[in-house]
């Protein structure tokens, strides 16, 4: 599709290929991302596209999406990223749309490849950098960050961190600590927290115990401890949780949730063949993948587009009755 829809295909083909100083064949090739188009010449037709603001025609082919995640050192299998990407291929695979997997560590791709929409799954700063020069296609980010930038699809942290936080003061917890990532969206699950407590006069300067998850679990599970907290929430998601649930019992010695209440979060498959099942907050990954992708094929990078997706809280046994 040309520029505002006024140009031909063959028209918009023609221009970038007298620009970039090849054919149009080459051109057509490269907007396919074809691997047999060095990568000097990938280069200067991109370029020449991206300075026309032309984008190849979808319809007379399978749309581009990339998808930008983690590096597989980092990707616990089952965990967030690994399911949410998982996800978001079959939704694309039903779309009949091409996906282009970009790991964080290789992020240089993104600029050497034609794509019709982005969607990151877990982006580091110098990926941020590298999307904010990236004009005229939608970018779809999963966080409520960014809203001024790009497309969101995302879950309300500071309000998933009130959820939390209002089911434990509900069970009669009033001493709370919260593992949690040192990220943007960790530190506002915490606030939310903060927030539920204050809502009841608790007061979080002292009865909230922040354990980022940045330092050894075994540490942030004895200071908790120490600290007499009565229930915990493990944040973060990349099944952590699970781990604490062993600190806790094996390695402390303490039961749960007779002890200490454990709550998790994104409900992993195996959290209710735990000792005990595991209470979670679970939050709609499959409907996240998808209305990601449908937003990523629409085409739209004008007005930006935002979805919150609700949270559901799983009761089952690891959080105890202290009211």
């Amino acid at each position: 599709m040309a520029e505002k829809g006024k140009t031909s295909s063959t028209s918009v083909l023609a221009q970038v290929a007298k620009r970039a100083r090849v054919s149009s064949g080459t051109v057509s090739r490269v907007f396919n991302n074809s691997d047999l188009i060095p990568a000097t010449t990938r280069s200067r037709v991109l370029a020449a596209a991206r300075e026309l603001n032309f984008r190849p025609r979808v319809g007379v082919r399978a749309p581009q999406i990339a998808l930008i995640t983690e590096a597989p050192h980092k990707t616990v299998m089952g965990g967030y990223v690994c399911s949410l990407s998982q996800y978001i291929c079959y939704a694309l695979s039903k779309a009949d749309a091409g996906v282009t997997m970009i790991t964080e560590d290789r992020i240089e791709r993104l600029a050497n490849s034609w794509f019709d929409g982005i969607i990151g799954v877990s982006w580091e700063d110098r990926t941020i950098q590298m999307l904010r020069e990236i004009k005229y296609i939608p970018i779809v980010w999963l966080s409520d960050q960014y809203q001024n930038i790009f497309h969101t699809v995302y879950i309300d942290c500071r309000e998933t961190g009130r959820t939390a936080g209002e089911y434990l003061i509900r069970k009669g917890h009033t001493r709370i600590g919260v593992i949690h990532d040192v990220d943007y969206t960790g530190k506002c699950r915490t606030e939310g927290v903060a927030e539920a407590m204050k809502e009841h006069n608790i007061n979080p300067t002292e009865n909230l115990i922040r354990l980022p998850n940045n330092i050894a679990l075994h540490l942030a599970v004895k200071r908790l401890i120490d600290a007499g907290c009565t229930a915990v929430w493990v944040t973060g998601e990349d099944m952590k949780v699970l781990e604490v649930n062993w600190l806790i019992q094996e390695l402390a010695g303490k039961r749960v949730p007779e002890d200490i209440s454990l709550l998790g979060f994104e409900n992993p498959g195996i959290s209710e063949f735990c000792r005990p099942s595991l209470s979670t907050i679970a939050c709609p990954l499959r409907e996240i993948a998808e209305e990601a992708v449908k937003i990523a094929l629409s085409g739209s990078h004008d007005e930006l587009i935002h979805r919150q997706m609700p949270v559901r809280l799983i009761e089952r046994n690891s959080v105890a009755s202290r009211a």
